[in-house]
């Protein structure tokens, strides 16, 4: 029997050089993707029960479409989705509702447009509004008004972060907090949220103010 090759502390190969070795992933085994064709079809019924619907649906990336931060990881990582997330954006695609991104992740870098590329979903976007600012995302939204000639008031936007979400509501945007990425369920508010904006402009979202929201304005006044 051949003899196993010499391994360095960490388990790997150390006959082969530094630079040649497979760099360990950082990120966590992604969960399991669910069924996409099926989160599809879900998703096609809640549009199919709301007689309005949003033209344009926008999109943060980090910890609403995949659950990290992609300026913290290299350009080769193996990126993934939030397990619905896929089907959702196939849904919103085949219902013919226009998509687009605003994220603050760095343009510089280009993480983010390389994991779009890589996940297979860069070409369902058509205005990518990707680059770091201080402010919440306002200048995001100007723009993706200015490049796709959608009003505000016709668009719906997801976010993990409250300031974006106070930030862009008050453009006109129907807007939903998202904690744990963008699920049914939040596409489910978010439908509810611009039929009844779109029948009342000032209504308060389906199931009030969230808590996080609420926080966020307290500290900010506080």
């Amino acid at each position: 029997m051949a003899a196993r090759p010499a391994t360095d502390g960490e388990g790997v190969d150390a006959s082969v050089p530094w630079w040649r070795r497979k760099r360990p992933r950082l990120l966590p085994p992604p969960p399991p993707e669910a069924d996409a064709e099926q989160v599809k079809a879900e998703a096609l019924a809640l549009m199919a029960a709301h007689p309005v619907l949003p033209r344009l649906v926008v999109f943060d990336l980090d910890h609403t479409l995949w659950p990290f931060q992609c300026d913290r990881l290299p350009k080769d990582e193996p990126p993934y989705l939030y397990p619905q997330a896929r089907g959702i954006l196939k849904a919103l695609k085949d219902r013919g509702i226009e998509m687009a991104i605003a994220s603050r992740a760095s343009r510089k870098k280009g993480v983010a447009k390389a994991f779009l590329e890589k996940l297979g979903i860069h070409f369902m976007f058509g205005a990518q509004e990707i680059f770091y600012t201080w402010s919440p995302k306002n200048v995001h939204f100007q723009s993706i008004h200015r490049k796709t000639g959608v009003p505000f008031k016709s668009m719906l936007f997801f976010d993990d972060e409250a300031r974006n979400i106070i930030a862009t509501r008050k453009l006109g945007v129907s807007c939903v907090l998202v904690d744990t990425g963008i699920t049914l369920e939040k596409l489910r508010t978010g439908l509810s949220n611009y039929a009844n904006r779109s029948a009342s402009p000032n209504a308060e979202p389906a199931g009030g103010r969230s808590a996080e929201i609420t926080w966020y304005l307290d500290v900010a006044t506080g």
